[in-house]
C-alpha cells in the first residue's frame, strides 16, 4: 500500500471511532474480510492445480514403432486374398495350385 491509501485508510478508521456506530465498523470488516477470503480461495484454487508436462521419454518411441510395424503386419492379413484350397481361411501364399487345377 502506498502512503496515501494508508492516509485514507486511517482516516476511515478516525472517523468510524470517532462517530461510535459500531454497525457500520463490523458491517466493513465483514465485508473486507469476505474479500480477502475469495482472493485467497482464487489463489489456493490456482496453486493446488499444478501444471505438469506430459511425460515424454524417448524410450517410449519404440512401441509406437513396434505398434504400427504390428499394424501393417497384421492389417494385411485381412486384405488379402483367402485360399481356397487351404483350411481354417488361410491367406493365400500364390502357391499356383489354384491355377494349375484351372481356378
Amino acid at each position: 500500500m502506498d502512503e496515501n491509501q494508508i492516509k485514507d485508510l486511517a482516516e476511515t478508521i478516525a472517523t468510524m471511532i470517532a462517530s461510535g456506530s459500531k454497525t457500520t465498523d463490523t458491517t466493513m470488516l465483514r465485508q473486507s474480510i469476505e474479500s480477502l477470503n475469495a482472493r485467497l480461495d482464487k489463489l489456493e484454487q490456482a496453486l493446488a492445480e499444478p501444471v505438469r508436462p506430459p511425460h515424454v521419454h524417448p524410450s517410449h518411441e519404440r512401441f509406437n514403432i513396434a505398434e504400427a510395424i504390428a499394424d501393417a503386419v497384421f492389417g494385411k492379413a485381412e486384405s488379402e486374398k483367402l485360399c481356397t484350397f487351404e483350411p481354417h481361411n488361410r491367406p493365400c501364399d500364390n502357391c499356383s495350385m489354384c491355377s494349375s487345377r484351372g481356378f
